[in-house]
């Protein structure tokens, strides 16, 4: 069975709650993502700030912590990857950060991740196959 610790990205970039909206744009603009956890000092995640946050606040001087989403649903490493594809799809979620036992952010999986193993499947490949990115 695929877990999510097979799909997710890690290295994530992040940013902070006090960090400006300017910082994130240019964040996600260079690395060509569409959304940020918020991080503490702790590395634990607080919060999403996603590219249409960020859309409906350009060019204001407010920092991350007013526009981002606190309320985020977060999955283990360990977790079935089709579970939190259900989540995502049920819940329109473009992505779920990945955290430890103890909260700590450790990677993301996106919609693109599950995309790219739907398309691997539609080819007819299957197993470890599914993963070739």
């Amino acid at each position: 069975m695929l877990r999510i610790e097979q799909l997710m990205t890690t290295g994530v970039i992040a940013v902070r709650d006090s960090d400006s909206i300017s910082k994130a744009e240019g964040e996600m603009r260079q690395a060509d993502i569409r959304h940020l956890p918020v991080i503490d000092e702790g590395h634990r995640v607080i919060g999403i700030l996603s590219n249409r946050d960020l859309l409906a606040h350009h060019g204001a001087t407010k920092r991350v912590g007013a526009v981002m989403t606190r309320e985020v649903l977060t999955v283990r490493p360990e977790m079935p990857a089709f579970r939190a594809a259900e989540v995502m799809r049920d819940r329109k979620l473009g992505s779920l950060p990945v955290v430890s036992d103890d909260g700590v952010l450790v990677g993301i999986v996106t919609e693109t991740d599950f995309l790219g193993v739907a398309a691997n499947a539609l080819q007819g490949r299957s197993g470890a196959a599914l993963l070739d990115r």
